[in-house]
């Protein structure tokens, strides 16, 4: 038996409980925040599925003042769904909003320790670009009192004219 194909597409109002159900901390709400930022514009909050059910989500911030614009972020997988081409998918969908918009590149930033990613990065042809970035972060607890620090990040970026 075959499994069905990943599909992924834009993140719908119904999509969110689904969404908040996995989160870690479900009273900090990321989801609902990544849904608002997308209907505000110029931010794409894209989630794969498979039967119905998330494999993950990403997002593709094209806001004009970020120095990495438009950049691919949050890339997220759920464990029990990785390694089967989700984050492919996504990045895939994310990089096409890039291009329809007129963008010839997308910029993501990883932390240089991170093993597990920056190997998938590159096996998705971005390059490391030499330049490093402070990237704000947000964690959020049980409460969902959130939690503010800085980490140097390594910048990738990919070209969308090179296929």
């Amino acid at each position: 038996m075959t499994a069905e194909p990943i599909t992924v597409r834009l993140c719908t109002a119904e999509d969110l409980p689904a969404l908040h159900a996995k989160e870690p901390h479900p009273a900090a709400m990321i989801a609902q925040r990544h849904f608002n930022r997308q209907a505000a514009g110029g931010y794409f909050f894209a989630i794969a599925v498979r039967d119905g059910v998330p494999l993950g989500t990403s997002v593709l911030d094209c806001d004009p003042k970020n120095k990495l614009c438009p950049e691919l972020k949050n890339l997220w997988v759920y464990p029990e769904a990785r390694r089967q081409g989700a984050a492919r998918e996504l990045t895939r969908f994310l990089e096409s909003q890039a291009a329809a918009l007129g963008f010839v590149e997308v910029f993501l930033r990883v932390n240089p320790d991170n093993e597990a990613a920056i190997p998938m990065y590159i096996s998705l042809d971005y390059s490391p670009t030499g330049d490093h970035s402070m990237t704000p972060y947000e964690t959020f607890d049980a409460t969902g009192t959130s939690k503010t620090y800085e980490q140097l990040d390594a910048v990738y970026r990919k070209s969308l004219l090179i296929r």
